[in-house]
């Protein structure tokens, strides 16, 4: 029988982590379509380089987790104005015509015309509510992608945008297209309403489903603490450099790094400061080290203690 798994939790790491679950024990027999909600997180896919996706600081700054998904595909931004779906299924039962009129047909429900536009995404009079990515592994596939409800868009604007630091990277970047709540569109459009109108929807395509809902209490995804872990979230972006100035009492400081696999491989400290300061000790303590959003800040206190 096919599924509808209704996550309760809106930690990404635990809903990255479950859909990850899900597709390694999906049954031969069924299709399962996951609906889940973040709260405020930026989603980068496989191979992209968080600093040149979103603004690492502002993310801190404003309570915004940073999160990595095993598919490709671009960064996204969500809260909880945003539902997201997953379908999950062996590859003889890909359908993504059958799985896109899914979407269409719950959206469409709510009285607006809905275009595919491209690969990836769903449109509304030409403006993107909805943008989806894709992973297969040894006959094991999911489809998944977002549905923007009432997502903050300020917050959006001001978190995917690329970190300020002079960066020269080898990675693969997001294209940002123009988007739309639906909510803004059909007024009466919350998330509980479209979580209805999809589990309508896929009823009606798939045949009679059993609903079930997921959290913390009842399930604990086996490669939860992997997703959180600033390794993956650092660690899969592709090589590049990185140049981090800051003028300080002792005058301009920069400091050159290579980076591989989040990993600091090398780093060249220099400086115009009168003061000649025992900065190999600096770059020995930090290479090998994680380059993540705390690491600018460690980096300069050491040089000025």
């Amino acid at each position: 029988m096919n599924r509808i798994i209704l996550s309760e939790e809106h930690n990404p790491y635990y809903n990255l982590a479950l859909e990850e679950a899900l597709l390694r024990g999906v049954n031969s027999d069924e299709v399962i379509l996951y609906l889940w909600q973040n709260e405020k997180t930026v989603v980068i896919g496989r191979n992209q380089n968080p600093y040149l996706e979103c603004d690492v600081l502002q993310l801190a700054t404003n309570g915004v987790r940073l999160a990595r998904r095993i598919s490709g595909g671009g960064a996204v931004y969500h809260d909880l104005g945003n539902l997201n779906f997953t379908f999950i299924y062996l590859e003889q039962h890909k359908d993504l015509e059958r799985q896109l009129d899914v979407i269409k047909k719950a959206v469409e429900a709510l009285g607006v015309a809905v275009e595919c536009s491209g690969r990836n995404d769903l449109t509304i009079q030409g403006q993107k509510f909805s943008g989806h990515a894709f992973y297969a592994e040894n006959g094991h596939e999911f489809h998944h992608g977002t549905l923007m409800v009432n997502v903050d868009l300020s917050q959006l604007g001001r978190v995917l945008r690329p970190s300020k630091l002079k960066m020269q990277a080898k990675g693969i970047t997001s294209v940002k297209s123009r988007v739309v709540n639906l909510q803004q569109l059909a007024p009466s459009c919350t998330v509980d309403h479209l979580i209805d109108l999809l589990v309508t929807s896929f009823a009606e395509s798939y045949g009679e489903v059993q609903l079930l809902r997921y959290n913390n209490e009842n399930y604990i995804p086996a490669q939860l603490s992997l997703y959180a872990d600033s390794k993956w979230l650092y660690g899969e972006s592709p090589k590049y450099d990185v140049i981090l100035e800051r003028r300080t009492s002792q005058g301009l400081i920069q400091a050159l790094l290579d980076v591989e696999n989040g990993l600091i491989q090398r780093i060249k400290i220099h400086t115009d400061s009168l003061r000649i300061g025992p900065y190999e000790e600096v770059e020995q303590q930090f290479t090998g080290k994680v380059f993540d959003l705390h690491f600018e800040e460690q980096l300069f206190a050491a040089i000025e203690d």
